[in-house]
């Protein structure tokens, strides 16, 4: 046994230290030794005054040095264990900042990778802080948005890979459903998704309108691919703009040849002059001036030919008009009275027909001496351009063998 006060080695059944002097230990009680110094403590804290044993008296110094180091004590304690308390409230306070600047950290770094277009790197960055704070709600929004992107690019490169097999039917569903899942979603890690949509989208624009040209036959149904491609990304539909232009001016070019050829030069310079609006082409240019020259020809043709249909009018109009009746033969016979029976066919010179037709003759002997004259009315009463008629008379007391009868006046009605 050793003294808890200076470290003496003491006997079993001493009470006070030989070295130091201090009180060792009072009896055993039911339960065993009672702390020495606790029991001296308990003492001190209920009475003033320490009664030592008359035998072995303490010194007064000593007992007043025990008493101040126990207050010291009693007032240190307390305080050593708040500023410990204190300590390790720090110390986990910094442990905690320490993991929440760690989280934030590869949460930037995550962003970071997403925006430049590395989501696989972004979300290994994502998983590491969501481990560090599982509870942390904005990385596992982050770690969905990840995910739903890198779904998007998935859809999206198979729409490409179905482009490049022709397969566009497959391939436009595919965007639709790109374009779907994009509805509502502005943040900015979706703008590389956006982009490759659209780029994916006018390829597909360009190999349906390609597609579609073969089967397309008139200069409206090109004219409206032309818009359609032109709304379309303007780099990637040059080539295609180019061809549907080239189609349309050969389209023009075979329509207005076809109408030069009817004749109809005002809508075959229209169909060139829109072919021309589309491109300067040589070839629809040359067809232009030629279109040109010939309307001008045949308009001065024209002119002529009505000029001379006027002329004709004229001339027919004219012989309407003063010789519509055209004598054909007249015979002539002296009967046995002396009387001159005659019988005459006429014809039907105008262009039109006539009719309520009378004629006025004179008789002339061998010597061209007048004999007699005589009016007639010619049958049928209507008669058809170029058609005959005929007329006979009687002139009574000729008595003149070898005469002549001349038709001198004729008188018609126009229908």
């Amino acid at each position: 046994m050793y003294c808890h006060h200076c470290g003496k080695k003491r006997t079993d059944d001493a009470v006070y230290c030989s070295q130091c002097g201090r009180l060792l230990a009072e009896k055993e009680d039911a339960e065993g030794l009672v702390s020495a110094e606790l029991a001296a403590g308990i003492s001190m804290t209920n009475v003033s005054i320490v009664t030592e044993p008359a035998d072995e008296p303490l010194n007064r110094s000593e007992i007043m040095k025990t008493k101040d180091k126990r207050s010291m004590w009693v007032w240190l304690a307390p305080l050593l264990l708040a500023i410990a308390a204190a300590a390790a409230v720090l110390a986990y306070y910094m442990y905690q900042s320490e993991i929440n600047d760690k989280v934030l950290r590869l949460q930037s770094e995550a962003k970071t990778e997403a925006l430049s277009g590395k989501y696989a790197e972004a979300l290994a960055k994502l998983a590491e802080a969501a481990e560090a704070r599982p509870d942390f709600a904005a990385v596992q929004a982050d770690m969905d948005i990840v995910r739903q992107v890198m779904e998007l690019n998935r859809t999206l490169e198979a729409a490409g890979e179905q482009l490049k097999d022709q397969k566009l039917i497959e391939a436009e569903q595919a965007l639709e459903q790109a374009k779907d899942g994009l509805i509502g979603h502005d943040e900015p890690v979706y703008a590389k998704s956006k982009e490759r949509l659209e780029t994916i989208q006018v390829k597909l624009g360009v190999m349906k309108l390609s597609a579609e040209l073969a089967g397309l036959n008139t200069v409206d149904e090109l004219e409206e691919k032309l818009h359609a491609a032109k709304v379309l990304d303007k780099d990637e539909t040059a080539g295609l703009q180019e061809q549907i232009i080239a189609r349309i001016v050969e389209l023009c070019y075979e329509d207005a040849l076809a109408l030069l050829k009817e004749k109809n030069y005002s809508d075959a310079l229209d169909v060139t002059a829109r072919g021309l609006a589309f491109a300067e082409d040589e070839r629809l240019t040359e067809l232009s001036q030629r279109i040109e020259r010939e309307q001008k020809q045949f308009e001065k043709a024209e002119r002529q030919r009505l000029e001379q249909a006027m002329q004709q009018a004229a001339a027919e109009d004219l012989k309407n008009q003063t010789a519509a009746v055209e004598v054909v033969k007249i015979e002539s016979t002296l009967d046995e009275f002396g009387d001159l029976n005659i019988e005459g066919e006429l014809k039907n010179a105008a262009t039109r027909p006539i009719y309520s037709i009378t004629i006025e003759f004179t008789v002339y002997d061998a010597e061209g001496k007048e004999v007699g004259t005589g009016t007639a009315l010619a049958t049928p009463e209507y008669v058809e351009p170029g058609e005959t008629m005929n007329f006979i008379s009687t002139v009574y007391g000729v008595y003149v063998e070898n005469t002549t009868v001349v038709v001198d006046h004729a008188t018609w009605y126009l229908d």
